[in-house]
Parts: C-alpha cells; structure tokens; sequence
C-alpha cells in the first residue's frame, strides 16, 4: 500500500483512496422489525415506505455525482406470489401472500428507479434476508452464522427468484454487485465457493466484512481478495447502528465503502427525508475535497480504485512518477480508469504514457483530479507534465 502521498518537485501526488456510499436493506415496503414473529428485521422504521424514500437517495446522489448502490430485498415486490415456490425465501413459505404490498407505489417506484438508473444502482442483498427451514427462521439467507453455504442449488433458486422479481418491474438486468446479508459469507474455496455461483448470474463486485466470514484460505491481500472472478474487499463497521433512524454523521469516516442502512437516511415523516441526507452530504463532499481521498461515481470506480491504492506502487520518475500496477489482476471487473489527484501551486498541463488521460477535474486548494485509462496489458504508467510546457 502506498503512503498517503508522495512529494516530487514542486507538486504533491496520490492514488487517494475512494469513498463510495452502499446503502442496504432498500426495498422493503414494510418498515417494522418482524425479527421476534419469524419474520425479517426489515428496517426497524415504524411506517410504511413509500416512494419519497427512494428519492431522497437519488437527491443525495445527484448532489455527490455518485450512482449510489443499493443493496435491495425484494421479496415484497413480488406481483404474483411466484415465491410460493421457493418455501425457504420467505417466512410464509409455501403459503406466500404478498397481496397487502401491492399498490399503485410498485409501479410508481419501479418507473423512478427506471428513470434512476445514472444515479441508484440496484444491488443483490437477498429475496427475504433470511432464511426459512420447515417454517423457522434462520440468519442469513445464503449463509449460516458460521458461514456455511446454504446448499448450492438453494443458493440458485434465491438468486433466480430475485431475477424474476426485478423482471416483473422492469429493473434487469441482474445485478453486478453483491452485499451478503448479516455480512454471513465465506470465501477461499474456489469452485466450491458462492463466489462460483454469483459469478454465473454476472456478479463481480462483492463487500462484506472480513472478520465475519469463513475463510478457507486467508484473503489475497489485506482487506482485498479475487475467487471466480468476483472481487471482494472490506466493507468495515457500518457508519452508524442498522436500526437507528435518521442518523446523524459521526465525526469521521472512512473509505472505501461508506456503509449505511437504509433507515439511517429516513425520517419517520418522509416529508422530512432532505434533512437527514443534508449532513452526509456535507460529510461526504468535505472528505472528497482532501489529497488523499475521493467520491468514486460508481461500483466499478470505487472497487478499481481501491485495488490500485492497496497494489499499486508510486515511485518517482523523472519530472514526474511511475505507476506499476503489476499486482492488479487482470479481471473485467477492474477494467476501469484509475484515479490521481495531483497538487501544485501553479497549474500545468499533465501527460500519461501508457495510458491516456479521460477527465480531470479541479477541486480547489491547487488540487486537481484525475482518471487515467491505461492501455490494454499496460501494467506501468508514466504520469507528469508535459514537456517542454511551463506553469502558467
């Protein structure tokens, strides 16, 4: 890992580390804890959702440039009580009834999240968050408290109901990212692992907390791990309880995934939602205006980014620096650009070899961001001014 940043000249540069906001638990229309009935936690909210709820997270996320993720449980979208035929999904099983959450919001809420896309990514957290066995509940819906896998072809049933919830409103396609529910998971077994079969519905990015997982072989990197082409990194303490409402920031945070819950952005009246989002916001922006971090504008930003502050080196080269990314893995979930922030007292115009610059932008303080698309099979860049042009 690289040291926050690294002096040169008369210029200060950093691979800083992204900050990128995952917001679970998004979809239940019922917000009361049914943990103590066999039921989900939910949100712990003493109303119903409704469709203000989603769009107070598109507000924050048009205000932060960022297309938040949303780690959704669909189970009470279902239109047609097709989960009857996936008994463990749900606490009435066989008997399925989702007749009291259907409502003209459905199709007022999916045609939002349609016409959201550039600024709400729908994630994969699970059908019903648990899971039920003979009518009893149990955490967690694809893994057990001890991290063992729910079995294979259970795993896949769950995975394709939640596919064929998201069709009947019109949200496809399947979701490329991944947050386990009660962060049970595993990981280190290869071909044997849920990595296997998430990689088979297109998952690719995947965040939970170390710690909590079984781990039949230790991650590849701290806080950083691959297996069957999904890329799995630390997530961390989430920035608040999942169960306090309308949480207020705390004084610090830290990156690479800020994680909240829903309830932690809502108000009990949802005409009120905008003053809960406010503080994070000024949280978030605030952070980002630092050398060594950033607002990563989606998953793969974020997820990219991160592997590049974790593996890549920085060394001085000439007037300017070397980046080696030769411990990346060449996986298409990293194929993004990756990002720089460079400060300096007078502006210049920077050049890359091996790659190309595709964006900069100044953020104030003599600060200026960077994206950086390297060029296929390119593993070392070269980033510094261009020659022969002078500071203006």
């Amino acid at each position: 890992m690289n040291p926050p940043s690294l002096r040169h000249d008369d210029f200060e540069i950093a691979l800083p580390m992204p900050l990128f906001l995952v917001v679970e638990d998004v979809g239940w229309w019922q917000g009361r804890d049914g943990s103590a009935h066999n039921e989900p936690y939910r949100t712990g909210m003493t109303r119903r959702h409704c469709l203000a709820d989603y769009q107070v997270l598109a507000s924050l996320a048009q205000r932060m440039s960022m297309r938040i993720q949303l780690a959704m449980v669909l189970c009470e979208w279902d239109r047609t009580d097709m989960l009857r035929q996936v008994p463990s999904a749900t606490w009435m099983g066989g008997q399925w009834n989702n007749t009291g959450n259907r409502g003209p919001w459905l199709e007022e809420t999916a045609d939002f999240l349609r016409r959201h896309r550039q600024h709400l990514e729908i994630g994969l957290h699970g059908v019903g968050h648990e899971y039920w066995e003979k009518g009893n509940m149990q955490r967690a819906e694809f893994h057990d408290g001890a991290g063992i896998m729910r079995p294979p072809d259970v795993v896949r049933r769950h995975l394709e109901a939640f596919g064929l919830l998201l069709e009947q409103h019109g949200l496809g396609p399947f979701p490329q990212s991944f947050v386990p529910p009660a962060l049970h998971h595993s990981f280190g077994n290869g071909g044997a692992s849920m990595q296997r079969i998430l990689g088979e519905f297109g998952v690719c990015h995947l965040c939970t907390i170390f710690s909590r997982a079984r781990q039949y072989a230790p991650p590849l990197h701290e806080g950083l791990t691959w297996e069957c082409g999904v890329v799995l990194i630390e997530r961390g303490e989430a920035a608040v309880p999942w169960h306090r409402i309308g949480a207020a920031p705390p004084r610090c945070i830290n990156g690479p995934v800020v994680s909240l819950h829903w309830s932690n952005l809502l108000h009990q009246d949802p005409e009120r939602n905008e003053e809960v989002i406010a503080p994070w916001g000024d949280l978030l922006l605030a952070k980002a205006n630092e050398l060594e971090t950033f607002l990563a504008h989606d998953t793969g930003a974020c997820w990219t980014q991160y592997c590049h502050y974790c593996l890549a080196e920085v060394r001085v080269h000439g007037a300017g620096v070397e980046i080696d990314r030769g411990r990346l893995p060449d996986l298409a979930a990293l194929s993004g650009p990756l990002y720089v922030k460079v400060r300096e007292l007078h502006s210049r115009p920077w050049e890359v070899r091996g790659g190309k610059i595709v964006s900069s932008r100044l953020q104030g303080d003599g600060i200026t961001l960077y994206a950086i698309q390297p060029s296929p099979g390119q593993k070392q860049l070269y980033f510094g001014p261009c020659a022969g042009r002078t500071s203006s």
